[in-house]
C-alpha cells in the first residue's frame, strides 16, 4: 500500500499547534474576583503524532500530607482537553525554535519543575488583579514556563477578565529540575 505524500491527510496539522486555554480561575469562586473575574491558563499542544498534551500548574492539597498541602505543582495530562473554555489564544515558538523544539522543550521544562517547593498564593487583598512580589500562583507557573523557553512571557490580556500572577512569572531556577528543598 503506498501513501500519497500529497494527501490532505498528510499535510493537514503534521505540526504542533499551540494555544492558551483560559477559563474561569477556582470555578465559582473566580467569579466574584475584583476588579474582573479571574482565568486560569492552560497550555495545550496539539500534535497529530503525539496526541494533546496541557500542561498548567495548579496547587496541591492534602492528598500528598500537609506538609504539601497548598503548594504549586506541575499538570500534566494527555488527549484530554480543558472544559468552560472562555478564550483560547494562539502561541507561536520563537523565530529562532521549531515547533516540534518547542513543544518539546515546554514538556521537558514542565516535568522538571520542582513541584511541591513554592507555596501557593492568593493575589493581593484576596481578591485583587496582582500578586504581591515573591508570591506566585498557577499564572505565575505558566508565565514563567512559557519565559523558560521563549525568553519573555507572551501577552493574555482578554477583554473583561484579569489573570493575577501573569505579571510576576516565578524564578526560572524552578524549572531547572533541581528540588530546591
Amino acid at each position: 500500500m503506498s501513501i500519497d505524500t500529497n494527501s490532505v491527510g498528510r499535510a493537514q496539522h503534521s505540526e504542533p499547534i499551540f494555544t492558551l486555554y483560559g477559563r474561569i480561575a477556582a470555578d465559582f469562586l473566580g467569579k466574584f474576583t475584583v476588579p474582573k473575574t479571574s482565568l486560569h491558563f492552560s497550555l495545550v499542544i496539539d500534535d497529530a503524532y503525539n496526541g494533546i498534551t496541557v500542561i498548567d500548574g495548579q496547587p496541591t492539597y492534602g492528598n500528598l500530607g500537609l506538609r504539601n498541602a497548598l503548594r504549586i505543582r506541575t499538570n500534566i495530562y494527555a488527549n484530554s482537553l480543558p472544559t468552560d473554555v472562555i478564550v483560547k489564544i494562539p502561541l507561536d515558538p520563537p523565530s529562532d525554535m521549531s515547533r516540534q523544539t518547542f513543544a518539546l522543550e515546554l514538556v521537558k521544562r514542565a516535568q522538571n519543575f520542582a513541584s511541591y517547593v513554592s507555596p501557593y498564593s492568593v493575589p493581593a487583598k484576596v481578591f485583587g488583579s496582582r500578586m504581591r512580589p515573591g508570591e506566585y500562583n498557577s499564572s505565575s507557573y505558566l508565565a514563567a514556563l512559557l519565559k523558560s523557553v521563549m525568553g519573555y512571557v507572551p501577552d493574555v490580556k482578554v477583554a473583561g477578565y484579569q489573570a493575577p500572577g501573569w505579571e510576576n512569572p516565578m524564578p526560572l531556577h524552578f524549572f531547572k529540575g533541581e528540588a530546591l528543598r
